[in-house]
């Protein structure tokens, strides 16, 4: 050794292993170095508020776009660059975690090794007794000084391939697919997960009675006055092909309905400021080829079902269990049948859309043997997302998807439950038995409250924060007076209201149920109301309107005829209202209602 305590020069095979300690502490430490700065770089770019806040404004201008986009080639051009740049932030999300697993693995094998070099060093820089004279040094020192350059280069090749690896994993955004259902083994592509957001929704009528089922508009500028005899307030009208005792919904410039007969059904896409068909496609499946058509009522036909869009697909169902979803311009993505639906007078439970999923609520059977199931469909593919036994018969209500504030609930109602599941995997949340009877009326959500009702049972008013059985727990307040048949209510938040058939309005306090009045309009009813501001639109089965208020005072505030009859429930946008029609010779229609 020599005086200043390092490797004597005489010592080859002392200073070989040296020189290879001190090289691989320096490459660790570099490495080490490197990795820390390009996670701490990874973390700032993907998860601070002003990197996501700059993504989501992209993308909500696209969205905005896409909603004024003036021919289908720009549609289908804004929706693809829609669709890249979501699959990108989903991609940037997933991929931040593994990329800081890996790199958390490569930064814990580089001190790992910078400590073990480290060591070595130092124990090499340690003063020790002189060594007896070997004649076989030279060969050892040679074969010591190979054996450090290649450790050197080895590890030195082992830390570029990981930097490589951490590379490419910083740079490509590597998309980790989030936990996805069993579906016979198939991954949902990411493309599928394409879907509005809930301000998008909020300006459309995507469904049965608009955005969650509501029965609320968004637009307070809807027309309150028109003829039908003279065509005063009428924008246009265009005759349907089939039946249907669906309600039209609309998104954009374009009005969706289906129609059916014992032998065909269809889907129809309408211009929403001229009336004119844009495409009308059948649906039909090998099943329905061979099975006998079902039994039911005139009143419920085969149509029943309102469609539901998410701006993306359009899906429809109908009585003999054939359903079908297209995309915007009419094309089929694909076709299923779930065999002759068992409901005594015809399946009419309206579809639903979340998160690029059909909710498919089949209730069917009898109390005695019931075949219910909730099925969450991916609309692209037509594959199974995740499917639910439900312990009901037969029903005809239709469910809403609503938001807490902590977490979203699907919620349906069959006898004698209101049970709410987690739309994301069809999971149960709560139940409460508060119903009984054919249940028809579907539920509303307002006041921090989900309604149900339904004649021969009650007005219930559930709490939507519990687990498992609520019915002793979390059960505001029943009420039992002017429950209805068929009419879903009303809800403002304050008041909410009920329509019999017959055409008795009755109003209860949301807050505690108290009863505010009972009045009649002397007209059967058959459509839902909707409220627009402070006012409520009420269509009798006759084709009028009657405009009613929406205070604690009942008051008539005007009525308008369209002059043929009306059991649909119409759709309210800006400055626009679209009514499905039936006239005495059985010719339905779709009418427009505004301003040119």
């Amino acid at each position: 050794m020599s005086a200043s305590g390092g490797p004597n020069p005489c010592e080859p095979l002392a200073r070989a292993r040296y020189q290879a300690a001190l090289a691989s502490c320096v490459v660790a430490g570099v490495f080490s170095l490197i990795v820390i700065v390009a996670l701490a770089a990874a973390h700032i770019r993907t998860r601070t508020d002003e990197f996501q806040k700059t993504k989501f404004d992209e993308l909500g201008a696209l969205r905005a776009a896409l909603l004024k986009a003036p021919d289908a080639a720009t549609t289908a051009s804004l929706r693809e660059e829609i669709r890249k740049r979501d699959l990108r932030m989903r991609e940037d999300y997933f991929a931040s975690p593994e990329f800081s697993k890996t790199g958390g693995y490569l930064l814990a094998g580089g001190v790992l090794i910078f400590v073990i070099a480290a060591v070595q060093v130092a124990a090499c820089r340690k003063r020790l007794p002189m060594p007896r004279p070997d004649p076989d040094a030279p060969r050892k020192a040679a074969g010591a000084q190979k054996l450090a350059r290649a450790t050197v280069i080895g590890l030195g090749l082992a830390i570029g391939a990981a930097g490589i690896v951490l590379g490419v994993l910083s740079g490509s955004s590597m998309f980790i697919q989030p936990p996805a259902a069993e579906n016979g083994g198939a991954v949902i592509p990411p493309a599928a997960q394409d879907f509005p957001t809930a301000e998008e929704i909020a300006r459309q009528w995507p469904r049965f009675r608009g955005p969650g089922g509501s029965g609320v508009s968004a637009y307070k500028n809807i027309p309150t006055a028109w003829d039908g005899k003279t065509g005063a307030g009428i924008l246009w009208k265009t005759p349907l092909p089939l039946l249907g005792e669906n309600s039209p919904v609309v998104w954009g410039d374009r009005i969706f309905l289906s129609g059916a007969s014992d032998k065909k059904r269809e889907v129809y896409c309408l211009d929403a400021a001229t009336g004119k068909f844009l495409w009308q496609q059948p649906v039909d499946t090998p099943e329905c080829a061979v099975a006998e058509p079902p039994e039911l009522l005139e009143d419920t036909g085969f149509a029943a079902p309102t469609v539901a869009t998410d701006g993306r697909h359009v899906a429809a169902i109908f009585a003999n269990g054939d359903m079908a979803c297209f995309d915007m311009a009419g094309k089929r993505l694909w076709a299923r049948n779930f065999g002759v639906l068992k409901n005594s007078y015809g399946h009419s439970t309206s579809l639903d859309m979340y998160h690029g999923r059909v909710m498919v609520q089949l209730d069917q059977g009898t109390p005695a043997k019931p075949a219910s199931k909730l099925i969450a469909i991916d609309a692209a593919t037509g594959k199974t997302v995740w499917e639910t036994a439900r312990p009901v018969p037969a029903s005809w209500a239709t469910p809403i998807l609503i938001n807490t504030g902590k977490r979203e609930e699907f919620i349906t109602v069959g006898k004698p439950w209101v049970i709410a599941y987690d739309p994301a995997g069809g999971k149960e949340l709560w139940r409460a038995k508060v119903l009984d009877g054919d249940c028809a009326p579907s539920p509303v959500f307002a006041g921090g409250l989900v309604f149900a009702v339904n004649t021969g049972a009650k007005l219930a008013a559930i709490r939507p924060d519990g687990q498992g059985d609520v019915t002793e727990s979390a059960v505001a307040w029943a009420a039992e007076d002017g429950l209805p048949d068929i009419v879903s209510p009303l809800s403002d938040g304050k008041l909410i209201w009920l329509f019999t058939t017959p055409g008795t309005c009755t109003c209860y306090r949301v807050k505690d149920g108290s009863k505010v009045y009972e009045k009649e309009i002397d007209e059967a009813v058959n459509s839902s109301p909707t409220l627009v501001g402070d006012k409520m639109y009420v269509f009798d089965a006759k084709g009028v309107m009657h405009l009613i208020a929406a205070t604690e005072e009942f008051k008539e505030l005007g009525k308008a005829a369209l002059g043929e009859s009306v059991r649909a429930s119409p759709a309210f946008l800006d400055g626009r209202i679209y009514i499905r029609s039936a006239n005495k010779e059985g010719v339905t229609s779709l009418y427009a209602i505004g301003k040119k």
